[in-house]
C-alpha cells in the first residue's frame, strides 16, 4: 500500500478539487455559449420580424396618409427599421468577438436574401425601399467598425503600439475631416454658375428675390462617384439575357404560344379625345397583357387594320431575343384637318423635353454630352453677328418649383392653374388642336401623362395624337411599385431588348417629327431617368439625349421650332440624399432645370423678344410662366385673351419683361418653403 505524507494529500486534494473546478467551468462555458447562441438567435428573429413591420405602411391614399396623418407610417417604419439594423449589429459584433457560432452567419444570410426579396416597395407608403437601402448601408459600415475596433483591442494589448496606434488615429482623423470639409466647401464655388459661365445674381437692387446659395457641405459632387450602381456591376443593356425570351409571353395571353414571330404592342390612343379615367402604371400594364397582338395572324390576312392597332412590335424573326421594331401610323386625314387650321398660323413648332426629378446643378452632373453640345447657342453679344447660328439658348436661374412633387407643378405649366382638387384643370393639348397642331406624348414609363391623376379628379386630360407609352409596360422593364433595383424608379439602367429604354422614346419621337413634317407639331418627351434613389442613373440617358437634339439640328426639320428643357423638382425621391440630407441637395430639390433654345429669326419681332427674354433669365420663374410661354409661341401676342377665368394670372410669357422688384416667394400661394430670400 502507498503511503502518502499530509503534503502529498494536500496536493492530490487540490488536484482533485481543481479538476472538478475546471469542470464546472468548462460546463458553465458550455451553458454560456448555448445562452449567447440562444440570444444571437433569438436577435435575428425579432430583427426580421421588425424589419417586416416596417413594411406596413400606410393602407389609405398616399396624399391623405402623408398629409392627413402627419407622416406618422413614415416615422414608424423608420423607428422599427432602426431596431432591426441594432439587432443585426448586435448579432455581427457577438460573431466577430468570437462567442457566438459562426454557423448562424447561415440563418443572417437567409434572412437579408428574405427580407431583400420581400421588400419591393409596394408603393411609397410601404417604402421598404428606403429602408433596405439603410439596413444594407448600416450593416456594411457598423461591420467595417466592428472589424476594426476588434483590431485595434488586439494591437493595444501589445503595449508597444499603444502610442502608435492613438497618434496614427489622429492623423488619420484629422486628414480626414479636413479632407471632406476641404473638398465639401471646394465643390459649393460653381454650384451657382449657368450653362455659359455666368453666376446667379442676387443684386438686391435689381432683384426682389435672391436664391440660396450653399456655401458649404455641397457633398453630390462628391458622393456621385460611389452611387452609380450600373458601373460598379458593369451592366450593360447590350448584354441580352435568356429572360427577355419568355417573361413578355408568359405574362401575357401567349404564354402556351412558342412559334409567334412578331407581337404588337397595342396602340394605347383612345377614341374619345377627352378622358375622364387615364390609364396609368398598373391598369395599362394589365391594358397591355391583355391586349398584344399575333401580328403573324394578321399579316397572314392580309389586314389592312394592322396599322392602327400598334405602331410598335417586337421581330422574333432576325434574332432569338427580338427587336423592337418603330412605325409611326401617318393619319393622311388628321394631317390635312389639322392643316386647314393653321393655314393662318404663323406659330411655331414645339419639342418639350419633361425632365422629371432633376434640378440644374445635376443636370450639368449627369447629361455632360448634352451640355457641352448646348453651350453652342449661349453667345449673346449681337444676334445678328451670329448669322450661322440656328438656335439661341436661355437659362433660367431662379426657375423655382411650387411646392409638393410632379403633380403641383405640371398642372400650372400644362394647365395654367394652380393644381386643385375641386376646380376644373384642362390640358394645353386641347388649345393646340384647335389651333392645327398635331401633338404627341412619348414618354420612357408606364403611364399615358406624364403624373399620377390619382387626386386630379377635376382634371381634364386631353388625348395626344400619336403616344409612346406601351412599350414601357413590357414586364422587361415595367414592375409595379417602387423596388430598389427593378420597376420605373429603380437604380439600374432601364435596358429593353438590347438597347437603354429612352432610346425607343427618342426614336418613336424622331418617326413622329419626320412623319408629319409639314405639319404644325407639339411633341412632349417625358423622360424619368433621374426619378430614382441614388440620382446617378440619369447620365446612361445623356448619349440618347444628345444624339436626338443633334440629330435634329443637323436636319431641316426643327426650323421655326421652340425648344423646351424643364423639369418639375430637383431631386425629391426618397433615396440616399434625404438620409445624408446635405445643404446642395437641400436647395437643389426647389430649382429644377429650366433652358429654352429660340430658332434665330432675323426679325424686329423676335429680336426684341430675344431681348426681353435675356432680361428673364435671373428673375424668380415658376411654371405658370412656362404655360404663358407656350401660349405666346401658339396664340401671338393675343395669348391671355379669350381664356377662362378659371386661369391664374400669376403668369406671365417670358417673350415679355417681366419686373425683378415684383418677383418673389410671397407672391405666390404654394411657396411655403422657398429658397428665395426676399430683398427689401
Amino acid at each position: 500500500m502507498i503511503q502518502y505524507n499530509n503534503y502529498q494529500l494536500l496536493k492530490i486534494n487540490f488536484k482533485t478539487r481543481q479538476t472538478k473546478n475546471n469542470k464546472l467551468r468548462n460546463e458553465l462555458v458550455i451553458i454560456y455559449k448555448y445562452i449567447i447562441n440562444i440570444i444571437a438567435f433569438l436577435s435575428l428573429i425579432i430583427a426580421r420580424k421588425y424589419y417586416l413591420k416596417s413594411l406596413l405602411g400606410c393602407n389609405g391614399d398616399e396624399y391623405i396618409c402623408i398629409h392627413q396623418n402627419n407622416l406618422k407610417y413614415i416615422f414608424d417604419d423608420i423607428k422599427y427599421c432602426t431596431y432591426s439594423i441594432i439587432l443585426f449589429l448586435f448579432f455581427l459584433l457577438l460573431v466577430q468577438i468570437q462567442i457566438c457560432s459562426k454557423y448562424h452567419l447561415i440563418i443572417f444570410l437567409t434572412i437579408i436574401i428574405e427580407i431583400s426579396l420581400k421588400d419591393r416597395g409596394d408603393d411609397f407608403l410601404h417604402h421598404g425601399i428606403l429602408n433596405l437601402s439603410a439596413l444594407l448601408v448600416f450593416i456594411v459600415l457598423g461591420e467595417i467598425f466592428i472589424v476594426l475596433i476588434v483590431i485595434i483591442i488586439k494591437l493595444i494589448k501589445n503595449k508597444r503600439y499603444v502610442n502608435l496606434i492613438i497618434l496614427s488615429g489622429l492623423i488619420f482623423t484629422l486628414v480626414l475631416v479636413f479632407s471632406i470639409r476641404h473638398l465639401e466647401n471646394y465643390f459649393c464655388k460653381d454650384w451657382d454658375r449657368s450653362i455659359n459661365g455666368t453666376h446667379i445674381d442676387n443684386n438686391k437692387y435689381i432683384y426682389s428675390c435672391s436664391i440660396i446659395i450653399p456655401k458649404s457641405k455641397c457633398l453630390i459632387d462628391i458622393l456621385s462617384p460611389f452611387f452609380d450602381i450600373p458601373k460598379f456591376i458593369n451592366q450593360k443593356c447590350e448584354k441580352r439575357k435568356e429572360k427577355e425570351k419568355y417573361l413578355l409571353k408568359n405574362n401575357s395571353k401567349f404564354k402556351n404560344s412558342t412559334n409567334i414571330k412578331k407581337i404588337g404592342y397595342p396602340n394605347t390612343i383612345s377614341d374619345k379625345e377627352e378622358l375622364t379615367s387615364v390609364m396609368y402604371s398598373k391598369s395599362l400594364y394589365n391594358f397591355l397583357k391583355n391586349n398584344l397582338i399575333n401580328f403573324d395572324i394578321l399579316e397572314k390576312m392580309n389586314n389592312t387594320k394592322i396599322t392602327k392597332k400598334s405602331e410598335v412590335f417586337l421581330d422574333y424573326s432576325k434574332n432569338e431575343f427580338g427587336t423592337l421594331n418603330i412605325n409611326i401610323n401617318f393619319n393622311k386625314e388628321l394631317s390635312y384637318k389639322r392643316l386647314q387650321l393653321s393655314s393662318n398660323s404663323t406659330s411655331n413648332n414645339i419639342i418639350f423635353l419633361f425632365l422629371d426629378n432633376l434640378s440644374r446643378p445635376h443636370f450639368y452632373r449627369q447629361y455632360k454630352k448634352t451640355v457641352k453640345f448646348l453651350k453652342n447657342f449661349f453667345k449673346y453679344e449681337g444676334f445678328s453677328h451670329y448669322s450661322g447660328q440656328k438656335y439661341h439658348g436661355f437659362e433660367f436661374l431662379k426657375y423655382h418649383k411650387f411646392d409638393g412633387a410632379t403633380l403641383t407643378n405640371a398642372i400650372p405649366m400644362f394647365s395654367g392653374v394652380y393644381f386643385d382638387t375641386n376646380k376644373e384643370m384642362i390640358s394645353i393639348v386641347k388649345n393646340l388642336k384647335q389651333l392645327g397642331y398635331i401633338t404627341c406624348n412619348s414618354q420612357d414609363v408606364c403611364h399615358k401623362e406624364l403624373m399620377g391623376l390619382g387626386r386630379a379628379k377635376k382634371y381634364r386630360y386631353i388625348e395626344f395624337d400619336h403616344e409612346y407609352a406601351s412599350p414601357n409596360c413590357d414586364p422587361n422593364i415595367y414592375n409595379p411599385g417602387y423596388g430598389l433595383f427593378g420597376g420605373e424608379n429603380g437604380i439600374l439602367r432601364k435596358c429593353l431588348y438590347g438597347k437603354e429604354n429612352i432610346e425607343y422614346t427618342y426614336e418613336y419621337s424622331k418617326k413622329f417629327w419626320s412623319a408629319y413634317k409639314n405639319n404644325k407639331k407639339f411633341l412632349r418627351i417625358v423622360n424619368t431617368y433621374a426619378h430614382e434613389y441614388l440620382g446617378e442613373k440619369s447620365k446612361y440617358a445623356d448619349e440618347a439625349t444628345y444624339n436626338f437634339l443633334y440629330d435634329l439640328y443637323n436636319s431641316n426639320l426643327i426650323e421655326n421650332t421652340t425648344i423646351f428643357l424643364a423639369g418639375d423638382h430637383g431631386f425629391a425621391l426618397m433615396g440616399i440624399y434625404k438620409l445624408i440630407n446635405p445643404n446642395d441637395w437641400q436647395i437643389e430639390k426647389y430649382l429644377p432645370i429650366f433652358i429654352i433654345l429660340i430658332p434665330d429669326l432675323k426679325n424686329t419681332t423676335y429680336e426684341q423678344q430675344y431681348s426681353e427674354i435675356l432680361k428673364n433669365q435671373q428673375t424668380l420663374i415658376t411654371p405658370f410662366d412656362i404655360y404663358y410661354t407656350i401660349r405666346h409661341i401658339i396664340y401671338g401676342s393675343k395669348y391671355k385673351t379669350n381664356i377662362s377665368d378659371e386661369l391664374n394670372s400669376e403668369g406671365e410669357s417670358l417673350f415679355k419683361y417681366i419686373n425683378p422688384k415684383e418677383r418673389n416667394c410671397s407672391k405666390y400661394k404654394y411657396f411655403t418653403e422657398c429658397q428665395c430670400i426676399i430683398n427689401k
